[in-house]
């Protein structure tokens, strides 16, 4: 008869006393596993509202940028479609002056320029050739019209009174008659330095371009590489150019993530305590007795 307390005889029940042996040392081992499991599970299932997270945001910075751009691409062009208009309507005061001789039409020609600010001075052309300014008086200088833009826009990158600024010129032509109004560049570079964001927009005029702090080809323009947009404008044909400097996304991402980021960890905490206690916890719990 088998003993019923203490130690089995290991000469009757060696093998009963193996198997207890290999069972009780199994169980650790599988206590483990199940345990990093568990914790596998629940860190992967916390990792999913942060990493869903970070993804929106990601998402949600770039579509800010991309709508931020369009919408100062489009004001731009508002803006400088509006110098241009007052830059119009000078040279259309003065067209009919062109019919005239410089003497009779300089007083005249004067008082138009000075009624518009943004006007430094008017030429009148008959036939493509200047003749009469409002600077030099009796003028002569031959006009290329093929070197405007649309015929009408060019960007001299200094001018004849100021060699150091560039000019603006507007053409107006009912052939054989002309007007040429000029304007310095700091005219438009102000209503660019009025976009109060990190926006880089430039003015593109034929090979010539014009940004907010200065002007030249495009080898110099600012660096504007980043989700880089593109309008005509439907008036005066002119480009405007917007875009942000290199690396601006991810450094406005990583903001972004900073600011974010520990609010996003509490949820993950959050959301991995209760997928464990309703995972594993309340499987262990212990069933109610029968009363």
């Amino acid at each position: 008869m088998v003993p019923t307390g203490g130690p089995l005889p290991v000469t009757l029940c060696s093998g009963l006393t193996l198997w207890h042996e290999g069972e009780t040392s199994m169980v650790p081992h599988s206590y483990a596993g199940r345990s990093l499991v568990e914790f596998l599970i629940t860190l992967l299932i916390g990792l999913a509202p942060v990493a869903c997270g970070l993804l929106v945001l990601a998402l949600q910075v770039e579509r800010k940028q991309d709508e931020t751009i369009e919408v100062t691409a489009r004001e731009a062009i508002y803006a400088i479609d509006h110098v241009m208009s007052t830059l119009h309507a000078a040279s259309s005061q003065a067209l009919a002056l062109a019919q005239e001789s410089c003497d009779t039409a300089l007083p005249e020609l004067r008082q138009t320029a000075i009624r518009q600010p943004n006007v430094r001075s008017l030429m009148l052309v008959k036939e493509n050739r200047v003749f009469c300014s409002t600077l030099y008086g009796d003028y002569q200088r031959v006009i290329d019209p093929g070197s405007f833009l649309d015929m009408r826009l060019r960007v001299d990158p200094s001018g004849e009174a100021t060699p150091d600024a560039g000019v603006l010129i507007y053409r107006l032509q009912e052939y054989p008659y002309g007007v040429l109004a000029l304007a310095n560049l700091q005219v438009l570079q102000r209503e660019l330095l009025g976009f109060q964001n990190e926006v880089v927009l430039n003015l593109q005029f034929g090979p010539q371009y014009v940004w907010a702090t200065g002007n030249g080809t495009f080898e110099q323009t600012p660096n504007h590489e980043e989700d880089t947009l593109q309008l005509v404008s439907k008036q005066y044909r002119y480009t405007v150019h917007a875009g942000y400097p290199d690396t601006y996304t991810r450094r406005s991402i990583q903001q972004a993530v900073t600011a974010t980021l520990p609010s996003l960890l509490l949820v993950g905490i959050m959301t991995s305590a209760v997928a464990y206690w309703a995972m594993f916890r309340r499987k262990r719990a212990p069933a109610p007795r029968p009363r």
